[in-house]
């Protein structure tokens, strides 16, 4: 048995200072290129959001359209959906756009202020030649940084959008059924 207790990872004051500490990294300051590219995809997240309500909305009334057998309303409704389509498609497009910069954004910002710290006193000598347990390392690191920038990105963008989704449908129960 070994002598003390394994340190469990868990989510608690520790973790999230260590998260807001190599978030401040990712985004020094509040005006600056991360930022920006974290707002467009706030903002694209809305639009998508009032797109996919709109989808439902009108996916309805062509199902209305085709249970009523009105040929005039089930073209006109088809058509805006197809006229749609592009501008949907424009959204999502900048949304992926958004993600996939501000992944490399923070992954070139975290890269760098790692490499000067893994550099710092010949940190990276000592370890390749004194320590050969970890073949790689600056590998390594580079793959990890990747997959952690990855990850805070997603994260970000899986957390918000169905909370978004939340707030807006609950809107817009309340508004049609003239909440008080």
């Amino acid at each position: 048995q070994k002598e003390g207790k394994k340190e469990r990872a868990m989510v608690d004051r520790v973790f999230l200072a260590r998260i807001c500490r190599i978030l401040k990294i990712m985004v020094p300051r509040t005006l600056c290129k991360e930022t920006g590219y974290l707002l467009l995809i706030a903002v694209m997240l809305v639009v998508r959001t009032y797109c996919d309500i709109w989808m439902i909305q009108n996916g309805t009334v062509i199902e209305s359209a085709i249970i009523g057998r009105s040929r005039k309303d089930f073209k006109k409704y088809l058509f805006n959906f197809i006229a749609a389509m592009p501008a949907i498609s424009l959204v999502n497009n900048f949304l992926k756009y958004g993600l996939n910069e501000l992944k490399l954004c923070f992954r070139v910002r975290l890269t760098r202020y790692l490499y000067e710290e893994y550099l710092k006193a010949y940190t990276y000598y000592k370890m390749g030649n004194l320590d050969n347990r970890i073949a790689n390392p600056d590998q390594l690191l580079t793959q990890d940084v990747e997959k952690f920038c990855n990850s805070v990105v997603d994260l970000y963008s899986n957390l918000s959008k169905p909370f978004l989704d939340i707030v807006l449908y609950i809107f817009k129960l309340t508004s049609a059924i003239g909440a008080q």
